[in-house]
């Protein structure tokens, strides 16, 4: 169940990630194949060919080929950090397909419950308008979610209209025979697999990896590797405990500043704050002669400091987590961090 505070924040971390969990709507695509593994957590239907992930942000993606070239995709998107309200995901969906946002009391009759495992989540069938421009047009997405108590889930079918129609209840009984414990574990195997145990390197100032931009790194910065949304990540110990530094990146704004920050406030057992509030809670920074914010939030007991930072159509966060003694520890070596960025 999402708090009210969940629901009248804005979630600004899946704001943008539409672009993302909607990629694969094309009507082609060149995707390779590999094999299933032979113990999975769910119950996968006939004719669904499991596919390379187009995103570092799915768990899964499965292909379903029809006659005359027909296909539709299914994936698989944990989100473990996200909490948002039932409207804000609607209206993410009804952007995407060119439809008019919905209010919060019309999530009843524009979605269903539906059986996700053991829990009830809400799926919405959405389809956009055939004057919709470009591959848009006649596109349909049903997309179900669930909260669940460890994380939030996303399943979404997409393709043409047509096409889905004859897969509707065969996505309905995939969402059933889903176990969501068993595909959270399958995400830690992955990422221990994917992430070896931390080796300091012999110069910390550079970063090696094309996709990302360069920064020198603090001495006692260990990386901790990739895994799931998070393109780079490091570990500052200390007296005071463990901070858990992350890099990711979005599309678009992002959902914009302030429904970011109140996402983090959330997490940290604060209460939300305002635009009036943004000056007393930010500071403007120059991250490689683009304009970024820096903020630092003290809970009772945790503690974020995080540099948001809008760059040619993309939304960068550099965010440190932990205790609140050991992130005010990390205080000046976050701050270097984020100026030392170079894109």
């Amino acid at each position: 169940m999402v708090s009210p505070c969940s629901r009248n924040l804005l979630a600004g971390w899946i704001g943008c990630l539409g672009l993302l969990l909607f990629s694969g709507c094309q009507r082609e695509a060149d995707i390779r194949v590999y094999g299933v593994p032979k113990q999975v957590p769910y119950s996968l239907p006939d004719g669904w060919e499991r596919v390379e992930n187009t995103s570092a942000m799915r768990l899964a993606t499965f292909r379903i080929q029809g006659e005359d070239s027909q296909s539709a995709e299914v994936a698989i998107l944990p989100m473990p950090d996200l909490q948002v309200g039932d409207h804000e995901i609607v209206n993410l969906w009804r952007q995407q397909l060119q439809l008019d946002p919905i209010s919060e009391k019309d999530v009843a009759t524009q979605s269903q419950p539906v059986q996700i495992g053991d829990l009830q989540g809400r799926q919405f069938d959405l389809v956009a308008p055939e004057a919709a421009p470009g591959e848009m047009a006649g596109m349909r997405i049903i997309t179900a979610f669930v909260h669940a108590p460890n994380g939030t889930w996303f399943f979404k079918l997409s393709g043409e209209n047509a096409f889905l129609e004859g897969q509707k209840k065969t996505f309905t009984d995939f969402l059933s025979s889903v176990d969501l414990n068993s595909l959270k574990e399958s995400i830690s195997m992955v990422e221990t697999a994917a992430s070896p145990p931390p080796v300091r390197p012999a110069v910390a100032s550079v970063n090696e990896s094309e996709d990302l931009p360069r920064w020198d790194l603090p001495s006692h910065w260990v990386p901790t590797g990739a895994r799931s949304m998070i393109l780079a990540s490091f570990a500052a110990d200390g007296d005071e405990g463990k901070v858990d530094i992350t890099v990711s990146r979005l599309g678009g704004g992002a959902g914009g500043l302030l429904p970011n920050i109140n996402r983090w406030c959330q997490q940290i057992g604060l209460d939300a704050i305002s635009e009036e509030d943004l000056p007393m809670k930010t500071t403007s920074i120059n991250v490689d002669g683009s304009p970024a914010t820096m903020v630092f939030l003290a809970g009772k007991e945790k503690g974020i400091a995080a540099t948001i930072c809008p760059r040619n159509g993309q939304t960068w966060f550099f965010k440190a987590m932990g205790n609140q003694e050991a992130v005010t520890r990390e205080k000046s070596a976050f701050e270097a961090f984020s100026q030392s960025i170079r894109f």
